[in-house]
């Protein structure tokens, strides 16, 4: 299947391959819904999962596990805990608000949210400018378990959340070359849309493209309406200043508005040659996590299409954004200089910088070089994408916001 998908590990391997004396994977690891519904509601003592546009999305996503995905023993074990934990903190969240009503009404201020297409600087600004003491950023770990009894204390939510992002890189060691997951680190905004079953959180690890096509064109406002009712169950009773991060804003943001209207955007902008090899190497190295069937050709096909048309629909002159609500912020310029790159954003926002954060950005950068897990390399060519046709179609975007071309 290509670089991206090595032999697997021999216990991943064992695992996988016992099947099939017992009649597959789906026998050795069953997925149904109703099952699931009633073990979360076993598991949390709950059973009011709120309004129900999430039923159906999930359901068909559990569908599409059996009849899409083709995944393995350990990409359905993984696909059923993400599903159950996901289930549980939809239970947990809503009782939380429940329990305290006052939750619903506590305000999140101005949030900062940083998007663009993926592999385009989004992470490592959002570690960047979670060092900023003024700002607060959602960690892996919090949003994995948000709401837990007395007994369990953060070193233990940390400790689950870590063994489960893990074991991403247990199984496809590859994987850790495309994205560090840590669970003390900030993550993105697609595990606080997770328990509605938005499709972000599902793009990066199967393939149900009949699944994805149906939400894609599902209300985005149920997914934001559970991003801010968890953003307050995580605050408590004193709002913050939130850091937010995730690509799936791009497509988004009248909802994003809808439901944060003070909200602050940085859009960070590359080379889309370089961001759409990446992000089909990102979904392959993703997939085969979960699966032993990956064709990258198809990826490609359908990931550029959908860039394409995200991408150029920015330069529509209909799309323009907020005055004084959005900071453009081109890759290279934050490669070059990350320093005065961030201070720009802050200065373009008209938000106050700490005098600190200059020295802990670089000192940050010092200890966490890129490519320190491996290089990731990919092209274009190798997933039977045409660079000279592709820099064709995506004109109105580089045009409308001077991205220069990457080698």
């Amino acid at each position: 299947m290509g670089d991206f998908a090595p032999a697997r590990p021999d216990l991943v391997r064992r695992l996988n391959a016992m099947s099939g004396g017992v009649g597959g994977a789906a026998a050795v690891v069953p997925l149904d819904a109703d099952e699931l519904i009633e073990q979360a509601r076993a598991a949390t003592g709950l059973d009011d999962f709120g309004p129900p546009e999430w039923e159906e999305p999930f359901r068909r996503l559990v569908e599409a596990f059996d009849t899409e995905a083709r995944l393995t023993v350990v990409g359905r074990l993984m696909c059923r805990h993400d599903a159950l934990r996901h289930l549980c903190t939809r239970l947990t969240v809503l009782d939380a608000h429940r329990r305290d009503p006052s939750l619903a009404t506590t305000p999140v201020p101005a949030p900062i949210f940083i998007t663009g297409p993926a592999r385009s600087g989004t992470s490592i600004l959002q570690e960047l400018l979670a060092l900023d003491p003024n700002l607060r950023a959602p960690l892996a770990y919090e949003m994995a378990h948000p709401v837990v009894g007395p007994e369990v204390d953060d070193a233990t939510r940390a400790a689950w959340a870590e063994s489960e992002f893990d074991l991403w890189g247990d199984v496809h060691d590859g994987f850790r070359t495309v994205h560090d997951l840590d669970a003390r680190l900030p993550e993105e905004c697609i595990w606080l849309m997770a328990p509605e079953f938005d499709l972000g959180f599902w793009a990066t690890n199967v393939d149900t493209p009949g699944w994805m096509g149906y939400r894609a064109f599902t209300d985005p406002m149920p997914a934001y309406a559970m991003h801010k009712a968890f953003v307050q169950v995580l605050q408590g009773g004193t709002p913050a200043t939130w850091l937010f991060k995730s690509p799936v804003h791009l497509s988004r943001l009248p909802a994003l508005f809808a439901t944060y209207p003070d909200a602050r955007i940085i859009r960070t902008h590359r080379d889309p040659l370089r961001t759409a090899a990446s992000t089909v190497s990102t979904l392959a190295h993703g997939r085969y996590v979960r699966s032993d069937d990956v064709d990258t050709k198809a990826i490609a096909a359908s990931s550029t299409f959908g860039l394409t048309m995200i991408l150029n629909g920015l330069a529509d002159p209909a799309a323009a954004l907020p005055e004084g609500q959005v900071a453009e912020l081109r890759y290279v310029d934050l490669m070059d200089d990350p320093v005065a790159a961030v201070e720009q954003v802050y200065v373009t926002l008209g938000l106050p910088m700490a005098a600190e954060l200059p020295g802990l950005m670089t000192a940050y950068l010092a200890e966490r070089p890129q490519g320190r897990f491996g290089a990731h390399r990919y092209s274009l060519e190798e997933f039977g994408l045409d660079p000279v046709a592709l820099r064709e179609e995506f004109l109105p975007y580089t045009d409308a916001f001077d991205v220069p071309y990457e080698v």
